[in-house]
């Protein structure tokens, strides 16, 4: 009987956790991962392994990514085409180079064969033998760049060969819309984007989760920024994704509510942790190491420096 009630909460439908008042998404059913209840964070986000400030050139830090060699993490800030080497035992810069004029860009993630960015707009830059004399960028636009999405993260899904991309804001313009943030697909091969999400993170799935969570002192306030009244319907603002190189989980990075979310392999909500805002003032970079570890990067402000924090992973 409680493996049915259990398998029961995977469908909720949106009830608590949000005031009469705010905008409530009642067209969807919430649905989060049946692993829901056994899966445990595997990392301590309030004490890091360690902490460093980010050099000046990189105050509005966007993105992050690990090297194709693994030696270092690669970094773009929003309003200049140069990706930056970051040292990762120190978090100083190594070197850094140039791939396109100035620009919003918002994700940088490596494959095996080349290194990609993203643009807020959508569009995407592959480069090819990146930092070398031979290096060599394409330009790609995206069904995105018609659309308010505001893609914000990019991450390589290595089992389906494809590049996740985040957006921030609504990329459709039904009523609905506001109500989830979508994940779209970038096939390198093909280059092409898929036509429609991949993955959706919908507000019932995060009401339908605080609702089976609500024991757990922890989703406190999470359920208090999810029911506080905004503008906007539905306040998650991803600003980062990556997928997790051991578990194959999907992690999205959300600076509005300063929270980190966790999808499992089907893109299904698993889990909702609150970063802590004395070491990410506005987390907006994210990746991980071969083995497991955890990087995320805030941008700096007046004159708070940006920051890289790192988490081991304790799988």
């Amino acid at each position: 009987m409680f493996s049915n009630i259990l398998s029961g909460l995977c469908i909720l439908l949106l009830s608590v956790g949000c005031k009469a008042n705010v905008a409530q998404d009642t067209t969807k059913q919430g649905q989060i991962s049946l692993q829901w209840m056994d899966f445990q964070l595997p990392f301590d986000l309030s004490h890091p392994t360690a902490t460093w400030p980010l050099p000046a050139e990189l105050l509005e830090i966007s993105g992050l990514s690990l090297s194709g060699d693994g030696n270092f993490l690669l970094a773009v800030q929003d309003e200049t085409g140069i990706v930056y080497w970051i040292n990762k035992q120190t978090g100083s810069v190594s070197r850094n180079s140039e791939f396109w004029k100035e620009g919003d860009y918002e994700g940088i993630e490596t494959t095996p064969e080349a290194v990609y960015v993203v643009k807020a707009s959508g569009t995407i830059y592959q480069i090819r033998n990146i930092g070398e004399s031979t290096q060599a960028v394409e330009k790609f636009n995206t069904l995105l760049n018609n659309t308010t999405a505001d893609v914000e993260g990019l991450a390589y899904d290595a089992l389906h060969k494809r590049l996740l991309l985040a957006c921030k804001a609504p990329a459709g313009t039904e009523v609905s819309d506001i109500f989830e943030r979508a994940v779209y697909a970038f096939y390198p091969d093909s280059k092409t984007l898929s036509e429609t999400p991949v993955f959706r993170i919908r507000q019932s799935d995060v009401q339908a989760w605080l609702q089976a969570a609500a024991n757990d002192p922890a989703t406190t306030k999470i359920a208090e920024y999810f029911s506080k009244e905004k503008k906007e319907a539905f306040q998650l603002a991803p600003s980062s994704i990556a997928v997790h190189p051991i578990t194959g989980h999907i992690y999205l990075c959300s600076s509005g509510g300063r929270l980190l979310l966790v999808l499992d392999a089907q893109g299904t909500l698993l889990h909702i942790a609150k970063l802590d805002k004395a070491l990410l003032q506005q987390p907006e970079g994210m990746c991980f190491d071969k083995n497991g570890d955890l990087y995320l990067s805030s941008e700096g402000k007046d004159t708070a420096p940006a920051v890289l924090v790192k988490f081991v992973y304790r799988g």
